[in-house]
């Protein structure tokens, strides 16, 4: 009987310690092709956000490029063809229908010089780099057109601080196209626009009381060109390592709050004295 139960005694720990074995094999196992898994899943998000950076500082390229050539060429043309107009209209003063439409002209043109600097300004806002993000935006209030009904408030806690340049960048291009969107689509009367600083947090919040979307439908359909600019707002909002929350429903305007962390703010000290 003892010599019978030998083997089975044997053989049971050998046994044991294999399915041991095979279980901690299976366990490594999955575990290993969980770590590659998110380490692939880390790779392919790397490569997105790089394939992103890379699209926007394109984007930005062209811009400035854009910009320039508008500034340049386009606005020194207009210039030059606004003075000969300018003579033309003063040798035509004995002929009154030459000398108004001279006057006329002269007018269009003035207006179209000051649509291209609008347009080189919004591509490559100079006073970004020069001057910071609030007045930047100050600069943007500023430029909404006065027969288009809006009353814009801007508030900040960030009196001479600057965020570093692809950050103010960043922000600059998301509130540009909060703005234009409002323009063009909300028959709006009011934009709000905060720019809160708090510890290492800063907060942007924009409000208008327009004529709001469905922002479900809007950002699963992309209908009426919203889907786009709001997957723009989420892909920058990305590259800042922030968040959005995005809210809007007819006839209730739009809410937006986003907030990023801020590793430094640079203090700047004005002497407006030396600014000229």
């Amino acid at each position: 009987m003892i010599e019978t139960l030998t083997p089975l005694l044997i053989i049971t720990p050998v046994l044991l310690v294999l399915a041991i074995g095979i279980i901690v094999f299976v366990f490594a196992y999955q575990r290993r092709m969980l770590q590659h898994q998110e380490h692939l899943r880390e790779l392919q998000e790397l490569r997105q956000r790089q394939m992103l950076e890379a699209a926007l500082e394109a984007q930005e390229a062209e811009r400035r490029r854009v910009a320039r050539d508008l500034h340049d060429e386009v606005g020194g043309m207009l210039a030059l063809i606004r003075l000969n107009i300018g003579q033309v209209e003063r040798k035509c003063a004995e002929n009154e229908a030459a000398a108004e439409t001279a006057h006329r002209s002269k007018e269009l043109l003035d207006e179209a010089i000051q649509s291209v600097r609008r347009i080189s300004h919004d591509l490559l806002p100079v006073v970004l780099d020069k001057m910071g993000l609030v007045q930047a935006i100050n600069s943007l209030v500023h430029s909404v057109p006065p027969d288009s009904g809006l009353e814009v408030k801007f508030t900040h806690n960030l009196e001479n601080f600057r965020l570093e340049a692809r950050q103010e960048l960043l922000l600059f291009r998301i509130l540009q196209e909060l703005v234009n969107n409002t323009l063009k689509y909300a028959e709006a009367t009011q934009i709000t626009i905060n720019l809160h600083r708090e510890d290492d947090k800063l907060t942007l919040r924009y409000t208008d009381n327009g004529k709001g979307f469905n922002y479900d439908a809007t950002l699963d359909t992309g209908s009426a060109g919203g889907g786009l600019g709001l997957k723009n707002l989420q892909s920058r909002v990305d590259l800042l390592n922030g968040a959005i929350n995005f809210f809007s429903k007819l006839g209730a305007g739009i809410k937006a709050e986003i907030v990023i962390p801020v590793a430094y703010i640079i203090i700047i000290i004005y002497n407006f004295g030396l600014l000229n």
